[in-house]
C-alpha cells in the first residue's frame, strides 16, 4: 500500500515536507503547504496508518517524521528516539538560535545569548534548561564563569545539515550564521 497511498497529490506534497523537514507539528505543516489544519490532519492520519509517517508528541506538539522507503516490507524510523529529540527541539525559533550560536562559538554565556535571542532572560533560562534536560547542552564552568556547550556538537551539525530548518522560520539575525554553518 506503499506508493498506492501516495497517488494523491496533496497527500505526496505531505508526505515530501515530513522528509525534507521531519519534526514539523501540524499547524507548521499546515502553513508550510498553504493547506487547511483539517485536511493535512486527515492525510497525516492516513500516511500514519499505512505507517509511512509516524506522529510523536512532545510537550507541547504532535510532531510527525518519516518512516524508510517506500516498498520496504517493514516500515522503520529514519531517525532514532535521540535524533527526534534533537531535531523536534530545532524545529523551535529559540532553541535552534541558541544551537546555532553555540555551534559557532564553540560555547557561550547566558549574558551573551540575551542580547541576541530578542527574548527575556528568563524566557532564554527556560530554552536553555530545555535543552539540557533533553541533553542537547552542557553546563560548563571555568572559575567564577559559568556557560554552556553542546553535548554531541557533531551529532548536531550532522543534523541540522541534513534536516534545514523549514523556510521562514530563522529569524533574520540567525539566517547569517546558518548560511556560514551550511558551507
Amino acid at each position: 500500500m506503499g506508493e498506492e497511498a501516495l497517488e494523491l497529490e496533496t497527500r505526496k506534497k505531505i508526505y515530501d515536507t515530513v522528509r525534507k523537514f521531519p519534526g514539523l507539528h501540524l499547524r507548521e505543516l499546515s502553513r508550510q503547504l498553504g493547506l487547511s489544519v483539517p485536511l493535512v490532519d486527515y492525510h497525516l492520519n492516513f500516511l500514519e496508518k499505512y505507517g509511512l509517517v509516524s506522529g510523536i508528541s512532545d510537550e507541547q506538539y504532535k510532531r510527525f517524521y518519516p518512516k524508510d522507503a517506500l516498498g520496504a516490507e517493514q516500515k522503520t524510523d529514519v531517525l532514532s528516539a535521540d535524533e527526534k529529540r534533537i531535531v523536534a527541539l530545532l524545529r523551535q525559533r529559540i532553541p535552534l538560535q541558541i544551537v546555532l550560536f553555540i555551534l559557532k562559538q564553540g560555547s557561550a554565556q547566558h549574558k551573551e545569548m540575551v542580547p541576541l535571542m530578542g527574548v527575556s532572560p528568563s524566557t532564554l533560562s527556560h530554552h536553555l534548561n530545555k535543552l539540557q534536560r533533553r541533553g542537547i547542552l552542557l553546563k560548563t564552568s571555568a572559575g567564577q564563569e559559568r556557560g554552556y556547550r553542546l553535548a554531541n556538537e557533531a551529532q548536531v551539525a550532522r543534523l541540522l545539515i541534513r534536516y534545514e530548518p523549514p523556510p521562514g522560520t530563522l529569524a533574520d539575525s540567525f539566517a547569517e550564521i546558518w548560511e556560514e554553518f551550511h558551507q
